[in-house]
């Protein structure tokens, strides 16, 4: 059957924009099917996250000066305007990445369509309003929208939570206490910027950041105390024991953030998933609608296609969708063989970026197995001297290495995002690589400490490396063991 397009696109992130681009940049004819708002409530959510986060650290540094003066005449006057927060959200959704605004990608060649898709038959076939749009391939990137209600607790109290963070837009001023529900790394920063903001903040989770580095989650979570976040167990929590004032103050002002469902539901002949491969009957509903692919972004259908969110099954950072549409894009268009180089993707996430896989070993705090040729190399600095927060948070790095290569680096301290293009090039290379001069763009001064932690954790594994001339120590002593012997 004749096609009227090459991919269609079944957008409403960034990562959809980012494959209409990259369709259209190969010559191909494009079709982009976006619900209305969807792309521009979710890139509101990331610019008030962020606009928090300055204002978080603006307010330390105020706090910071309070002690230094005896008189109140260099304090900061009038109260925290939350709903000016909010506007200002929306008018950088609106003026930010001009280059994927709906009049350049028209302008580029993509057929923007900003209509909820209605139908996807076996032939490609996309149902949109009066339309039928026909294509050879269907790319779905559409990510994923909170769930209805929080299945948390067989307490019916609890169930009934709404999720999502939409409940930000309706408040007129920040209330004095909210409960903030997940345990993604998402989760942790809106806990923590709401709470140097001066709320008092919990964060529920039975286990905070669970797919990361141990020593991560150790630093992550002290830092979270030390800026006031208290954390409560989720497994704890149970309506027969919480008194009616406790209950109310965890389900009053709750934002429920990493309970998520994909925004559009396909086919079942793309979606195949059974029962068995859920493992909970409770929760099929909520498991059935993401999709499976193979290492090639292949679902079941061999001409539709997915990147995103609504693959993981939990919330990923941009940057892994960024990574995988540019793949899908190439084996929609072309022939399905590439795939996506997970482990040199780098996810930063503020004070934090971690580039590589961390191993299981390092997940479960265990040593390495030497066995395995792993080598982990450590270095931190306890930023005792720094004036632009109330606590000083210290800044760690921690250089995980596989028969000498490096598999994963992690960095936690001011200015570390700026080192993500560096670290992705260097993944699967030897670890001297470090030692040298950092081959990146002008660095901020806030990052020239991170540098030289990079350096410092290298230059412990080039001094523990064979050097020419000279016996490495415990093979020395194992000689001179045997000789006593």
């Amino acid at each position: 059957m004749p096609a009227d397009y090459d991919l269609i696109v079944l957008g409403g992130t960034l990562a959809g924009r980012t494959a209409a681009v990259a369709a259209v940049g190969y010559g191909a004819r494009v079709a982009l099917v976006e619900p209305p708002g969807l792309f521009f409530q979710r890139q509101r959510v990331r610019y008030l996250l962020r606009g928090l986060q300055q204002l978080a650290e603006g307010r330390q540094r105020q706090a910071v000066s309070r002690w230094f003066y005896r008189d109140e005449r260099g304090e900061a006057s009038g109260q925290f305007d939350w709903a000016a927060l909010v506007k200002w959200s929306g008018l950088a959704a609106s003026a930010q990445l001009p280059e994927y605004s709906v009049s350049a990608l028209s302008r580029s060649g993509v057929d923007v369509i900003l209509a909820m898709p209605e139908r996807l038959s076996r032939k490609q076939v996309v149902t949109v309003g009066h339309r039928r749009l026909r294509g050879r391939a269907v790319l779905a990137a559409f990510g994923t929208v909170p769930c209805l209600s929080l299945p948390l607790s067989s307490d019916h109290a609890l169930r009934c939570m709404p999720t999502g963070l939409e409940p930000l837009f309706t408040w007129d001023r920040l209330p004095k206490q909210i409960t903030v529900w997940g345990e993604s790394f998402r989760a942790v920063l809106w806990a923590e910027a709401l709470s140097l903001m001066g709320v008092a903040v919990t964060l529920v989770a039975d286990r905070v950041l669970p797919g990361e580095d141990s020593d991560v989650r150790r630093w992550v979570q002290t830092q979270c105390l030390s800026a006031g976040v208290k954390f409560v167990k989720s497994s704890d929590i149970s309506t027969q024991v919480l008194s009616k004032a406790k209950l109310h103050t965890l389900t009053e002002n709750a934002l429920v953030i990493d309970r998520q469902r994909p925004a559009l539901v396909l086919p079942e002949f793309v979606r195949r998933v059974s029962y068995a491969e859920t493992g909970s009957l409770d929760d099929v509903e909520h498991t059935s609608h993401y999709l499976q692919t193979n290492a090639y972004l292949q679902t079941s259908h061999s001409r539709v296609f997915a990147c995103g969110s609504l693959l993981h099954r939990e919330w990923i950072h941009d940057a892994v969708a960024q990574a995988e549409a540019p793949v899908a894009v190439w084996n929609a268009l072309f022939w399905p063989r590439k795939r996506v180089g997970y482990g040199a993707i780098a996810q930063a996430y503020g004070r934090f970026v971690r580039v590589g896989q961390s191993p299981e070993f390092a997940i479960a705090g265990r040593a390495p197995d030497p066995s395995q040729g792993y080598r982990v190399w450590t270095a931190t600095c306890a930023n005792s001297a720094n004036l632009s927060r109330v606590s000083p948070q210290p800044s760690y790095c921690k250089i995980i290495c596989q028969r000498k290569r490096i598999q994963s680096i992690h960095l936690l301290g001011d200015g570390a995002e700026a080192l993500s293009p560096y670290l992705e090039s260097v993944v699967g290379r030897p670890i001297h690589v470090l030692t040298g001069a950092i081959a990146c763009p002008p660095l901020p001064p806030t990052a020239e400490r991170l540098t030289d932690l990079l350096k410092d954790a290298a230059g412990k594994a080039e001094h523990a490396r064979w050097q020419p001339g000279n016996w490495r120590r415990d093979w020395a002593e194992n000689w001179f063991n045997w000789r006593r012997s």
